[in-house]
């Protein structure tokens, strides 16, 4: 039964979100970015942007209410004194609130938020160094839909996470001509497999997709992990973009669908689990955010991973007959690639139209989801509300093919109906509205096809998980 039991546990590991992001991170030309998810908190864009962006609002925040960019605007003295010293600091809170109406091992509905707080500094201001420091940190509160009634593959929501406060990122970056070097703790979805489009969205796996997340050692490096990492970035001609980054292989030590709170602090600083190499090459057309960034990428963890079939007899793990000891396969590794491309863009109207696809793979034999893959559309200033945006998206990440045949086996020698895994997927509606510079109102409505990839439900044995419709609305305030 360890596919079906394992399927219970990742949920809690496989959350998402820190994407941040687009393809001008770190380039320190002071263009503050909107906040969407924890993940649009840049923490590349921060230290340099931000840094300088706070000089530029120091003086400019409104005493309206209604109009000032943040909620508690320069919090008296305390953003222009440290906007002297080049230092940037950013409070938000997300809260929401999701129900699943149908489906899920039970119907419900629950509360959960996110405060995300964050300090940049740049060190030209007062070192004259081309430097930039930043450290970040976690409140998480409560446990999610996805835990609690659903159990699907990665998380209905992207700021789901098991309940407690963790630092999350803790770096130093060195700038020189065309190579910017970073070390420290940090996350992948800075930098990786992060399509600018797909911020919008709520449901998790848009962020910081299953199959990273749910088949690497306690989820991979992204939300709401940090991870001891190097990372280089390379700009060696206009338009392309190179990053490189080498983490430790496993952020908490608990290995594949290992518990997030083995380090419920994020202070372990781990460096002795293997490595966590990825790389991914970006291509923007003219440096702009109107032509559409494309990327290419991979990964490869060097710890070791069971199969999801056979044990080291070459027996499936399924047979009376079997050692139950599982195979054991050196490494694992991806490649994927991502398009995001915005068009039918109107600048007299303040509307916009902007696409994206992701689509991944790994090996079928070590890995629960060997395949993943998602496409979206957005649309920015309906109804002439030319900040609000509406979004449809939709996601599948299939089963491998080895835990496939592990329960068919399952079937096969206890004579007794098991059902077989297919793959899970996802279409998600959704509305934000900008209520004020500093406030978002973002209803949201997702269906979730098949939770878990066709997992039995614990409360009706021999049946799968019933799909789940899920209505939410988040809130997100700018401090």
């Amino acid at each position: 039964m360890f596919f079906a039991l394992a399927m219970l546990v990742h949920p809690v590991v496989a959350a998402e979100i820190e994407q941040a992001q687009d393809k001008s991170a770190n380039a320190s030309d002071g263009k503050p970015q909107e906040p969407t998810k924890p993940d649009t908190a840049s923490t590349d864009q921060a230290p340099g942007n931000r840094a300088k962006a706070a000089e530029d609002k120091s003086s400019d925040q409104s005493d309206d209410l209604w109009t000032r960019k943040t909620l508690l605007g320069d919090i008296g003295p305390i953003r222009p004194f440290l906007a002297q010293y080049g230092a940037t600091l950013a409070i938000i809170e997300y809260d929401e609130v999701l129900g699943n109406a149908t489906g899920g091992v039970r119907q419900g509905t629950i509360f959960e938020g996110l405060t995300d707080l964050s300090l940049g500094i740049d060190l030209r201001p007062t070192l004259n160094l081309r430097g930039n420091f930043y450290a970040r940190a976690y409140q998480i509160h409560a446990p999610g839909l996805t835990f609690l009634n659903i159990h699907n593959l990665d998380t209905i929501s992207g700021i789901e996470a098991a309940p407690t406060s963790r630092l999350v990122e803790f770096w130093y970056e060195q700038h020189f001509d065309w190579v910017r070097i970073r070390v420290g703790e940090q996350t992948a979805t800075t930098d990786y497999l992060n399509p600018a489009t797909a911020r919008l969205f709520v449901n998790g796996a848009l962020g910081w997709p299953p199959l990273p997340g749910t088949d690497l050692p306690s989820g991979g490096p992204g939300y709401p992990l940090g991870v001891m990492a190097v990372r280089l970035r390379f700009d060696p001609v206009e338009d392309v973009t190179i990053f490189t980054s080498l983490f430790n292989g496993d952020p908490t030590g608990a290995g594949v669908f290992g518990s997030q709170l083995l380090d419920a602090s994020g202070t372990a600083f781990r460096t002795s689990d293997g490595a966590f190499v990825i790389s991914e090459l970006r291509y923007n057309p003219d440096s702009s955010d109107d032509k559409g960034t494309y990327r290419f990428g991979g990964w490869y963890n060097s710890e070791r991973f069971r199969d999801f079939h056979l044990d080291t007899g070459g027996m499936s793990l399924a047979s009376p007959l079997s050692s139950g000891q599982a195979k054991q396969h050196s490494g694992d590794y991806s490649l994927y690639a991502v398009i995001d491309q915005p068009f039918l863009i109107d600048e007299a109207a303040n509307t916009s139209f902007a696409t994206f696809a992701r689509v991944m793979g790994a090996p079928d034999d070590r890995n629960l989801v060997s395949l993943y893959a998602e496409a979206g559309l957005a649309y920015k200033g309906p109804f002439g509300r030319k900040d609000d945006q509406v979004g449809i998206a939709v996601g599948y990440a299939r089963i491998g093919q080895a835990a496939r045949d592990f329960e068919t086996d399952i079937g096969r020698f206890t004579g007794r109906p098991f059902p077989v895994g297919s793959g899970e997927g996802l279409v998600e509606l959704t509305y934000r509205v900008q209520v004020t510079p500093w406030l978002q109102v973002q209803p949201d409505f997702q269906y979730v096809f098949n939770p878990g990839g066709g997992i039995p439900n614990p409360n009706s044995p021999g049946q799968r998980i019933g799909d789940a419709a899920v209505f939410g609305l988040r809130t997100t305030i700018t401090f």
